[in-house]
């Protein structure tokens, strides 16, 4: 397995601007790019596998009474059954996403699987600026990005019990063989990563509600402090 990481950073008083070319074997290729703000209260980050049940859980934490609100994240992918553009994602074409890049619209994105996903810089401003707690959910890439720029981040890992349950759910969503088989082999690689972040919280089948009070509990408890 290959590893490459070519850093680029231009760095000012205010902010720093990063990009991240990240090579993991020969099937797998991510772009990273943080545009970085000061932050001098927590914010949180959940990650984990593809359909370990990170952007469900995220939901429900925003649900409950903390003050958080989570970042909709732009994507290029296809829309799966039930989403709706807004309130699940922002869904563009590859090319809207790319202008956006380069009109250096992005506060972080990533390409991953072969689709881009990130976050607008006018949504986390907004987030800020109303004294609440963004809430990021991201893949692993970014997750790392965010531990190594940002001390404040409470980064949540979120894994499903086994990979055979993983496998059960990429089958749920419709993918098809060669993507579940490209998706668990990715997911292997990121669970190797758990204890790289701050917590890490099973999902286990039929018990969701379980690991969102999990971390509603942390999240609380970080904000007291």
């Amino acid at each position: 397995m290959q590893h490459s990481f070519p850093i680029h950073l231009n760095l000012s008083a205010r902010h720093m601007v990063g990009f991240f070319l990240i090579s993991i074997g020969n099937d797998m290729m991510v772009n990273v790019y943080m545009y970085i703000m000061k932050v001098n209260k927590p914010i949180f980050v959940i990650t984990g596998p593809s359909a370990s049940g990170k952007t469900t859980i995220a939901m429900e934490v925003v649900k409950s009474d903390l003050p958080i609100t989570k970042i909709v994240t732009t994507t290029t992918r296809v829309p799966r059954e039930g989403e709706i553009d807004g309130i699940d994602y922002h869904f563009v074409a590859k090319a809207h996403f790319e202008e956006m890049i380069e009109r250096d619209e992005m506060f972080e994105w990533a390409r991953y699987n072969d689709n881009y996903y990130g976050s607008q810089k006018r949504t986390v401003n907004a987030i800020f600026d109303s004294r609440k707690y963004p809430l990021w959910t991201v893949e692993i890439q970014g997750a790392e990005y965010f531990k190594k720029h940002y001390p404040m981040a409470k980064i949540f890992f979120i894994m499903p019990e086994s990979l055979d349950i993983l496998r059960k759910r990429l089958a749920e969503r419709g993918s098809n063989e060669k993507e579940i088989t490209s998706r668990l082999r990715i997911a292997k690689a990121e669970m190797a990563k758990a204890n790289l972040f701050d917590y890490q919280i099973i999902n286990r089948e039929g018990k969701l509600t379980e690991a969102v009070l999990a971390v509603v509990k942390l999240v609380r408890e970080v904000i007291a402090d």
